[in-house]
C-alpha cells in the first residue's frame, strides 16, 4: 500500500488524535522504531497477547496522561474520529473504557483506557486472563456504536482480507 507497511498508515491515521503516539511490538522492532515512535516491549516473557502490550503501554504513558488509545497495527483504515467517538461515549455512560463495535462484532483492541486501569489489568494478566474482550467486560467497558464505519476496521488476517484491504487503497478510499 503505497509503499509503507500497515503498521504505518494505522498510526498516520492516529496521529492527528492523540498526543502521544507508541508502538507494542516484541520483534522487529527497529523496523517499528524507524518511524520515530517509542516502541514498548511487553513488561513480561512469553509473548502473552495485545493485552501485555497494553500493559506496557499503560506503564509508559506520560504522566500528564489520564486515557490510552489502543488500535490493532494492521488496520490501515481507521476512522479518522475513533479517539473522539470513543472518549464522548466514555463521558456520556461515566466507564473506565470504551470500544469500538462495527455494528457486527467488538473491535476491542480499539478500545479507550483510563489510566486508573493499570492494576485491575495487571491483575487480570496475573490470574491467567489473555482475551480483551474479557478484560473489558470485567472493567465495564461500554461499546461504541461504529456501524457507520464498519469497513474502517478491516485488518489483515489472511490474504482475502490483504486483497480487500488492496483494493479499498487503490480505489482511494483509504485515506492514508
Amino acid at each position: 500500500m503505497a509503499g509503507k507497511p500497515l503498521f504505518q498508515h494505522a498510526a498516520e491515521r492516529l496521529q492527528p488524535q492523540v498526543s502521544w503516539l507508541a508502538i507494542s511490538a516484541n520483534r522487529e522492532r527497529e523496523q517499528y522504531a524507524a518511524l520515530g515512535f517509542p516502541v514498548l516491549p511487553d513488561l513480561r516473557s512469553g509473548f502473552l497477547g495485545p493485552l501485555a502490550g497494553v500493559e506496557a503501554a499503560l506503564a509508559a504513558l506520560p504522566p500528564s496522561l489520564s486515557l490510552l488509545l489502543t488500535v490493532p497495527g494492521d488496520a490501515p483504515f481507521l476512522p479518522e474520529d475513533l479517539a473522539k467517538r470513543l472518549y464522548h461515549g466514555m463521558a456520556l455512560d461515566r466507564r473506565k473504557s470504551t470500544y469500538a463495535h462495527d455494528g457486527v462484532r467488538g473491535q476491542f483492541l480499539c478500545a479507550l483506557i483510563e489510566r486508573g486501569c493499570e492494576d485491575l489489568l495487571r491483575g487480570f494478566l496475573d490470574r491467567g486472563g489473555r482475551r480483551v474482550e474479557e478484560f473489558l467486560r470485567e472493567i465495564g467497558a461500554q461499546s461504541v456504536d461504529f456501524s457507520d464505519r464498519a469497513a474502517d476496521f478491516w485488518n489483515v488476517n489472511d490474504a482475502e482480507d490483504w486483497d480487500r484491504i488492496r483494493q479499498r487503497a487503490t480505489k482511494g478510499r483509504g485515506g492514508s
